[in-house]
């Protein structure tokens, strides 16, 4: 199937699937106030009850009910032991204004696979086994423009790609949880909430740099490895990863079929630890006045956040930007994410604030060796659309003064910085389906004043079972 059939058929087949008698949302990927942890961008497996699924099918149109007939199937086999999913995110955009070109485009990202609870299918307690696949096609806006951080996150190896292949042990009462198969880090290590809904790749689903720096994973190019993760308190985690580095990440000839572990591979190692503290929560309480009139004071959630502090080692050879060659890199990452406010009546209406910073001062071998990024996610703007989020997003990346050299010494223009500016608004559709209309303004594209700013305007559509 040819790129620009896919960009006609396949949206039109979930607008097709989309359109009910009346619109329902549910929060696309994570709702800000919950904090929940991010898998790989959007999160298949988080699946609602069976019973919403049939409530909602109830008072749904006939288009309406394919998609949520689908999602409670994957439900069903779920409470059997084997856990389906299947996503799919497709990005129309155009840059009509800036850039070295003006140009249009379109890339999409669908994974599929099941994961199999181990202790339904074979008594084995806390054990669950994951397999996936992808397939990704389209073309890449910013390779015209061109800029570094990737205007469309759905733009990634484009081609067939089998997946993720790993085995997770939860220990203890998920005091200790293990992985260990093919896997990605951008699961486990420097990764937010928030990260999951921006359509910008440039923070969606880790910040750039982490990438540029190092030989760190994302979908749908894993490795072998292995992680620990331990849970001392409900609020407060530890976790180390230790992955293979391979110069042969994301090779299209390979389909992600090679398996094997090199002479000349490394490893990347990460630590990090997180505390997701929840501020000004108290249960319901009964009082009583002198005359023995009760009130009632309903319990108040509090405001949920997450904050984790990080950092890399490896020992895979890096290629100086001015000549030589490095071992033993490292950088470091500090990021968070806060509910500042919550509405009394609805806690879906609620305003969460999130940012971070990346460093790794190895200016020889780090393309950017520091970056700096933040947001705001606003929940239920429009008060009868309380699943709905706008979204704004800032970022910015340095590059090292090796690579800006390299680039002089080669007759380009020095790059310094580029910036980001992207705002986006997700409106869900469905339990399943949502639609993000999106805006991003590039300064200094590849961090060169040469390119003009450009403006990138597209929106991005997907699915989620």
């Amino acid at each position: 199937m040819s790129d620009t059939l896919r960009a006609v058929l396949l949206p039109s087949l979930l607008f097709f699937l989309a359109v009910p008698g009346q619109v329902h949302a549910r929060t696309h990927r994570y709702e800000s106030g919950t904090l929940q942890e991010k898998q790989n961008g959007p999160s298949p497996e988080q699946k609602f009850s069976g019973e919403a699924i049939a409530a909602e099918r109830a008072v749904s149109s006939d288009l309406y009910r394919f998609p949520n007939w689908l999602e409670a199937e994957f439900v069903k086999a779920g409470d059997k032991g084997i856990t389906p999913f299947f996503s799919y995110w497709g990005i129309f955009q155009g840059n009509p204004v800036g850039g070295l070109s003006q140009e249009v485009a379109y890339a999409h990202e669908m994974l599929f696979g099941a994961t199999f609870d181990m202790e339904k299918l074979v008594g084995w307690k806390g054990a669950s086994f994951k397999i996936s696949g992808s397939e990704n096609s389209g073309t890449n806006l910013s390779a015209t423009i061109p800029n570094v951080f990737n205007t469309a996150e759905s733009y990634v190896c484009p081609t067939g790609m089998f997946y993720e292949m790993y085995y997770t042990q939860k220990l203890f009462d998920d005091f200790l949880e293990f992985r260990i198969g093919r896997m990605v880090a951008a699961d486990q290590f420097c990764v937010l909430p928030a990260f999951g809904l921006q359509v910008s790749g440039g923070i969606d689903g880790n910040p750039t740099s982490i990438f540029l720096n190092s030989n760190f994973t994302s979908s749908p190019n894993a490795t072998w490895g292995a992680t620990v993760k331990i849970n001392p308190t409900p609020i407060v985690y530890a976790a180390a990863g230790i992955y293979q580095a391979t110069n042969r990440l994301g090779k299209v000839a390979y389909h992600g079929l090679d398996f094997s572990i090199r002479s000349n591979d490394g490893i990347l190692m990460f630590a990090e630890t997180g505390w997701s503290p929840t501020f000004g929560a108290r249960p319901a309480d009964t009082t009583h006045d002198k005359d023995g009139k009760k009130t009632v004071v309903p319990a108040e959630t509090g405001l949920s956040g997450t904050y984790k502090f990080g950092g890399y080692f490896s020992t895979f050879p890096y290629a100086g930007f001015l000549g030589g060659s490095q071992q033993n890199t490292y950088g470091f990452y500090l990021i968070g994410q806060q509910t500042v406010w919550q509405s009394e009546k609805n806690s879906n209406h609620n305003l969460a604030v999130w940012g971070g910073v990346t460093y790794s001062p190895q200016y020889q071998v780090a393309q950017m060796p520091v970056m700096g990024f933040g947001g705001t996610i606003w929940q239920g703007l429009i008060p009868t659309r309380d699943q709905d989020q706008f979204l704004c997003t800032w970022m910015t990346g340095a590059f090292s003064s090796a690579y800006a050299d390299s680039q002089g010494n080669s007759g380009n223009p020095r790059p310094t910085a580029e910036t980001v500016f992207d705002v986006s608004y997700i409106i869900n559709l469905t339990s399943t389906i949502f639609i993000q209309p999106d805006i991003q303004y590039i300064i200094q594209p590849n961090g060169v004043g040469t390119t003009p700013n450009a403006l990138v305007i597209g929106a991005q559509f997907g699915c989620n079972f």
